[in-house]
Formats: C-alpha cells, structure tokens, sequence
C-alpha cells in the first residue's frame, strides 16, 4: 500500500493552478462555450467574464461586446486558441470591417480628388473639403484602434500596436501628409481583417482534426424516431446512425452491421467492421450501413471527450519559444518608441534649422519606424504553429499536453518503453496450469480467480477467463503489491498471487519455477506454493516498424519490463531493440529513468498501467500508451497515445521538428524583414505604405508557414 501512495504523491498535482483565467470556477477550461457566448476573433470565449488576467486594452482593435480584450496579440500571447469553438468562419464577422474599409476608401479617393482641384480654387472650400472627408474616412477606418489605445493608456498599456499605428497616423496627418496617415490606418485596417480570416482559417482547420462533438442525434422512441441533442442521451438510450454519420457517444451496436472510421481518435485509417454486441466510441464515424447503438456512457465521460479536453489543456502549457518571445514583445516594444524618439529627435541637432529638419525628414522617418516595428507577426504566428504541430499529431493519435512537451520531443535522446501494453498487446492466453506436488488443479484454479478476482489487470482479466470467470464473494484484505502481484484474506486463509519476488519477500518456498518462454503468475495460500499459471502475449503488428523508424530517427531505443528475462530477450528481438532490462519494479524503472538523465541524457518513456507512472513522471517526457482509463498515468503523461498504439510516435517526432524550424523562419524572417526597412527607411525618403504592407506582409506569410503541414 505504501508503495500506491508513492505513486500517488509523485502524480499529484501535475495539472495545479493551470487556469490562466480570472474566473477560477472554470476550471480552465472555459466549457461554458455552447450557450450563444460571443467569440472574439482570435477564438476566445469571452462571453462569461473570463478577461485572461491581462486587463489590457484591445491591441489589434477587435470590439468583443461590452468587454476590453487583448486582441490577437493578446490572445497569443496567453496562448489561448479555443478548440471548442468547432465552427466554420463565419462570414457575416468580416461584413463590418469590409464595409468600413469600402466607405473609408471612397472618401479617401474623394478626398485625395478634392485636393487634387483645391490647387485652382482660390475661395480655399475644396481645401477645407478635402481635410473633412480625410478625416472622415480615418474615423470611419481607425476609430477603434485610437479609441482602444487611449484605453490602453488608463489601464498601463501604453506601448501596444494600437498606439503604434495611431501615433504613426495621426503624426503623418499632423505633418499635412493627410493622404499617408489615412492610408496608414486603411492599410492596417485591411491586414487586420486578412490576418484574422487566416487565423480562422488555420484554427478552423486544426479544430477538424478534433471534431468529435456531435450535436444532433436520432434518438429511437418506441416504434418511432426522434432528433434530440447529443447532449441530453443518457445511459441505455438507443440512438440511429446513418452512413457518414459520427457515432455521438460510446456504446453497444444494437442491431446491425458496418464498418467504422477511427481515425479521429486513433489515426488509424482503415476502419474497423463492427456488428451486434460490438463496442464503439463516440466521435467516429459510421462509413457503412445504418446501425442502432446503445449507449454506454454519456459524452463527457467518454474517450473523445477526455482528449477534446486534453488538447485543450495543452494551450497552457507554452513552449520556450513563444515565452520568449511574449518577454521579447514586451520588450522590444517600449524599446522602438524611445529608439524612434531618438531617431526624430536627435539627427536634427546636425542640420542648420533643427525645426525644418525634425518637421520635414526625421519626424517622418520616426513614425515609418514605429509603423515597421510591430511585433504582430511573432507573437501571432508561433503559438499558432505549435497549436498546429499538436493537431498533426492529434490526427496520429499522439495527444501532446502542449507545446512545451511538443517542443521538448526535439531534443529525446533515449526512449524508454514498457513491454506489457505498449510493445505487445497485452491480451494474455492461459497457456498452462501447473499445480505443485499434491496440489490438485482445481484448488490451484479456485485460489486464482479468488486472487484475480478484483484485478483489473490484463493478466488477472485472462486469469479469469481461464477459471470460467466465477462469482467470488467474502474476500477480505485485498492489497496490490506494486509490480509483484496481489494478496488477500479468504475463508480465513491468506491468499497470494504475483511473481516469485513476492513469493520470496513473503518466506514462500518455490521448488518448481517456471523456466520457458512466457509470463508467469505463482499462487499460495497460508504461506505454501500452490503451484503456477503460464500465460502467452503477441507482438503489436506495427511494434517493429516503429522502433525501426525511432532508431532511423537517431533514437535510443530502451525496453524497461517486469518480466523475466528470457520473456524480455524474446520481445526484444522480435522488435529489434538491443538493449533491454527484465525483472524490474516500478522503483527499478525509476531508477533507470533517472540514471539516463544522471547521464545529460533527454529521457522519454513510454508505458501503461499505475505501476509505469513514476518513471512516467520522471522522464523529461512521459507518454501513457492507451491509458484515458487510468487517471494516474494521464495525469503523470505529457503526451497520450490515444489508440494505444505506439505507431504515431515516429510522425510526433518529425513534426516536433518541422513545428521547430517553422517558428524559427518566421522569428527570422520578420526580424529580417523589419530591420531591413527600418534600415532603408533611414538612409532613403521613407514610404509609410511600404512600411504597413511589409508589416502586414509579413504577418501572413508566417501565420500561413505557422499552420501548413
């Protein structure tokens, strides 16, 4: 027992205090989506007071309601991307600013024409015509950006993107250069609306690979059918799913016979036939004939449910890339207003007329300065890439908690795997039942299903199997020894069950030891050997492949099992690992994990089952292979294998690496780009416009290299 609370102790709290929001009631992770919350255009539920905790004022000038947010910049800045939000983009969300942008851009023209003939109007009405409908067409475009960074400025935001392009505008216009401050303002105005098209775009597409909710359902009523929201089925209902149609919850095909596509939640794509009596998961989809299903759990206890809410607790965790460049963004952004200060102030001391100077040349050059050094496609683009990287590996089964861990998979070393679950598939045959000197077989049977009884292990479960799954009543005193077996009181008589390492701790003299091929399991009672059952595990079909593809990858391969040894070097070399060690404890695992680590060695380890959890939590990355049932290894795991497949593992890895060098182009690219105009917009006549469309420019391509895979 005492070794459960160790393991206990060790998961605990993995999870804590993660909710970056100021409602703590949500738990962090903001379900109250479905209720007709408004969602903001970087894809945040904000419509039951969840403000991030920033309190800052829009930075990219999106209007959320009644409510002051953080706008893109914001928003990627705390990481938050709302998988909930599984809706196509929405194109009534873009009438308004298209709308201002058209109006905006008809007045510019009328102004720029009544300008054009106020140089012949001596009266000075066109002129005076002209300055109105400029300034008309900047507050039909730019009202919002100026009235968010004043905002910004009473809550201690001053240096934002906001206050960038206002102070670049209105600083033209105050310059007489009407015509550029407008367009300044139009042009952002237009990239604003571009970039979140293809933010809605990207998210749109990564939520897809995740899109197990169903809403609608046919529910079967008597002879009859009725569409009820998925929501509301309880357990025992009987629902109707057509061809091509997502199963929305799991249960018990009831009459009928298809196949199905997994894929959703295994990366497996070739579907699966099921028939009467058959399981099925809700979220996967019906590519068959019609089938009635019973339901067995309601959705949010379900598998699809638990990853919809493991990868959308992965937004939390943020990789060191993009806390970087958060840090960098807060920065870098009061360093550009005091570098563009000294750029306007300071040149013009050299010239004969300071004032001429500041007002015509340096002045200019300072707000083209500022114009050009938004940090908008940094701390937009890289949290959406790693988002991106997590739905790749999402689709392959792979369900990284975030994009630390999905950035930390770049740099594994060593891969430690379990055998029992992970390299094999963990269903055992009884093979053999051999009673010792003067033990009959069926004492020998009865003792094994009284032990395995209220084990939920696989080999207990095949134990059972094999003694006719007998009803057991009376037990007392039941106890797991951690990686040994377990023990209880029956009839007054104290059972064990386990292997010979329990046996020996316990004083129990085994004269006849198991010396094939196989798993073992030894029996006593009141401290005598009752004998042993052997049982059979097969190889996992894609188990060699996928070492063979780890090691391509420069992996080293480990396998770390509790099994004897001539079982471990007979799994060992029908996958091809070299190295191996049989015989271990969950401690022993433990153990192993840290010594690699000891070592200046990146571990990951990969394993299933409560008694894989410390190594699990020890590994610089712990993965749990198929184990959504078993909360302590869930919690434990920074990645799980959703389909209880290790197949997705070679693919999670190349995408680490691909999400990696995509974050480092755009971080070089847009500095790149940024200095290369801030540098010409010094030494040369500086063009406002230039600047906006590099800044905009600039900021798609990286959202579009963050999200193509």
């Amino acid at each position: 027992m005492d070794e459960e609370k160790n393991i206990d102790n060790r998961v605990e709290g993995v999870h804590e205090d993660h909710c970056r929001c100021g409602d703590r009631s949500c738990g962090g992770r903001h379900e109250d989506y479905d209720n007709g919350a408004e969602v903001c255009s970087c894809g945040h539920d904000h419509g039951h007071g969840h403000d991030h905790s920033h309190g800052g004022s829009c930075s990219c000038g999106h209007s959320h309601g009644d409510e002051d947010h953080g706008g893109c910049e914001c928003c990627a800045q705390k990481g938050h991307v709302d998988i909930t939000d599984n809706r196509k983009i929405n194109v009534s969300q873009f009438i308004k600013p298209i709308m201002q942008i058209a109006v905006s851009a008809v007045l510019l023209m009328m102004a720029a024409m009544c300008g054009f003939g106020a140089k012949d109007d001596a009266s000075g009405g066109l002129e005076i015509a002209s300055i109105v409908l400029y300034c008309a067409s900047y507050v039909v475009v730019g009202y919002g950006y100026v009235i968010h960074a004043i905002k910004g400025v009473f809550k201690g935001d001053v240096f934002n993107e906001n206050m960038l392009m206002t102070v670049a505008s209105v600083g033209a216009m105050a310059l007489g250069e009407f015509t550029e401050g407008v367009a300044v303002m139009l042009l952002y105005c237009i990239g604003e609306t571009l970039q979140d098209a293809a933010i809605a775009k990207s998210k749109g597409d990564i939520v897809r690979l995740l899109d197990l909710r169903v809403d609608k359902c046919l529910r079967v009523v008597g002879d009859s059918t009725e569409e009820v929201n998925s929501e509301s089925l309880a357990v025992g209902d009987v629902v109707i799913v057509r061809r091509g149609e997502k199963i929305p919850s799991d249960g018990i095909v009831d009459e009928g016979e298809s196949a199905v596509d997994c894929s959703s939640m295994t990366g497996e794509s070739i579907p699966v036939a099921v028939s009467e009596g058959s399981e099925v998961s809700g979220g996967t989809v019906n590519t068959g004939d019609t089938i009635r299903v019973r339901i067995t759990k309601k959705f949010e206890d379900t598998q699809a449910s638990k990853i919809l809410k493991l990868v959308e607790e992965a937004q939390e965790n943020k990789p060191k890339a993009q806390k970087l460049i958060t840090k960098f963004a807060s920065v870098y952004t009061p360093a550009v207003f005091a570098l563009a200060l000294i750029v306007a102030l300071i040149p013009p001391l050299f010239y004969d007329s300071y004032a001429i100077a500041l007002t015509e040349i340096w002045l200019k050059k300072a707000l083209v300065f500022l114009v050009i050094s938004c940090p908008c496609a940094l701390v937009i683009s890289i949290p959406l890439a790693f988002f991106a990287g997590i739905g790749k590996c999402s689709k392959k089964g792979v369900l990284v908690k975030g994009g630390n861990y999905l950035e930390a998979m770049r740099s594994v070393d060593v891969i430690c795997m379990d055998k029992t679950g992970t390299l094999t598939k963990g269903v055992f045959e009884v093979t053999r039942a051999v009673p010792a000197d003067g033990v009959d077989e069926e004492k020998l049977l009865e003792v094994a299903a009284v032990c395995e009884s209220m084990s939920t292990h696989p080999i207990a479960l095949s134990v059972l199997r094999y003694t006719g799954n007998r009803e057991i009543n009376g037990i007392e005193d039941y106890r797991e020894y951690s990686g040994r077996g377990v023990g209880c009181k029956y009839n007054g008589n104290r059972l064990l069950a386990g292997n010979l390492r329990l046996m020996y701790d316990n004083g129990i003299v085994v004269t006849d030891v198991h010396e094939g091929f196989g798993s073992v399991v030894y029996f006593a009672e009141n401290g005598m050997a009752l004998g042993y059952v052997t049982l059979s595990d097969t190889v996992k079909d894609d188990a060699k492949e996928v070492v063979s593809a780890l090691k391509a990858q420069g992996k080293r391969v480990v396998m770390l099992t509790g099994d004897g040894e001539k079982t471990a070097a007979y799994v060992a070399k029908e996958v091809g690992i070299e190295e191996y060690h049989a015989s271990l404890l969950p401690e022993d695992k433990y153990g192993f994990v840290e010594k690699f680590k000891a070592e200046g060695l990146n571990v990951m380890f990969v394993g299933d089952g409560l008694n894989d959890a410390p190594a699990i939590k020890a590994a610089n990355l712990g993965v749990c292979v198929g184990g959504l049932g078993n909360d302590a290894s869930v919690e434990a795991s920074d990645a799980v294998l959703s389909g209880g497949s290790i197949s997705g593992l070679p693919e999670a890895f190349a995408v680490a690496k691909s999400t990696k060098n995509r974050v480092t182009g755009n971080i070089v690219m847009s500095l790149a780009v940024k200095t290369a105009i801030m540098a010409l917009s010094i030494a040369f006549d500086p063009m406002m416009w230039l600047a906006v469309i590099a800044d905009v420019g600039v900021c798609i391509i990286a959202i579009i290299n963050s999200v193509r895979h």
